[in-house]
């Protein structure tokens, strides 16, 4: 083998030994590279969650408008809302959702007053009110672990009424709770009022002011927690237009 013959050979060896490496890494970068394009490619999330929820409108909410008036949550009553909620996740950034809920915001029968009103105008009144709404919420949240992200939501909808509000005067006739309501004495409803007889139930006033269809603000704060791969599990609380506070519960895919 000549000098000429030697260099040659050395030269290829080298030439190979540098080329392989580079043909490796390539083959590695295309790899990545396809994983991260079908990441970008593929950036959507879904969510599928029941809930159910405490429901309630807080007792200064309503002293604004009336001096006298029947509470949620009180004389046995228990109010909640059931519903389900559907959510898009765009990546890191944001989550949207559309929401059907349910809420029985009943009360117990008791006397109402007006602010401002002569006691003698309280009327007996039952409140058997449904509440069904159809809201869409953006959501802001923020993946603190992969197992629990904190959030924020604000959105709106139409809210649709069912049941009735019911009024009943006082009968005159009855002395004992009509001249005595609001008393001092014997505080707003005497004893003499738990009488059948000393409500006109004869003659109903149903309220006309409630309307049928209304709109819907939608404030939540919570917290949710991811539960292996699929499962997600929220506990939150807000305001759709009556307070709430309840969990949710479902799968993420």
């Amino acid at each position: 083998m000549t000098a000429r013959s030697g260099w040659l050979v050395v030269a290829l060896v080298m030439a190979t030994t540098l080329i392989a490496p580079a043909d490796a890494e390539a083959q590695r970068g295309d790899v990545s590279d396809e994983v991260r394009f079908e990441e970008e490619l593929n950036p959507n999330e879904f969510m599928v969650t029941g809930r159910i929820r405490a429901v309630r409108v807080p007792n200064f909410v309503l002293g604004m408008f009336f001096d006298q008036h029947a509470s949620h949550w009180s004389d046995g009553q228990r109010n909640f809302s059931f519903g389900g909620e559907f959510v898009w996740r765009r990546g890191t950034d944001f989550e949207l959702g559309v929401a059907f809920d349910y809420a029985d915001l009943s009360m117990p029968e008791a006397f109402w007053k007006e602010t401002g009103d002569n006691p003698q105008s309280a009327e007996w009144t039952e409140i058997d009110l449904k509440l069904y709404s159809v809201v869409f919420t953006a959501y802001w949240f923020w993946d603190v672990q992969p197992w629990l992200t904190p959030y924020l939501g604000g959105g709106m909808g139409l809210g649709f009424t069912g049941g009735d509000i019911v009024r009943y005067d006082p009968n005159e006739g009855y002395g004992d709770c009509y001249d005595h309501l609001g008393g001092a004495e014997t505080g707003f409803a005497p004893p003499a009022c738990n009488d059948d007889q000393a409500i006109d139930y004869e003659n109903p006033n149903y309220e006309e002011n409630v309307w049928p269809v209304y709109p819907v603000v939608n404030l939540t704060t919570g917290v949710r927690f991811n539960i292996q791969d699929y499962g997600v599990l929220k506990i939150e609380g807000g305001i759709q237009p009556y307070a709430f506070v309840g969990t949710s519960f479902g799968a993420q895919f």
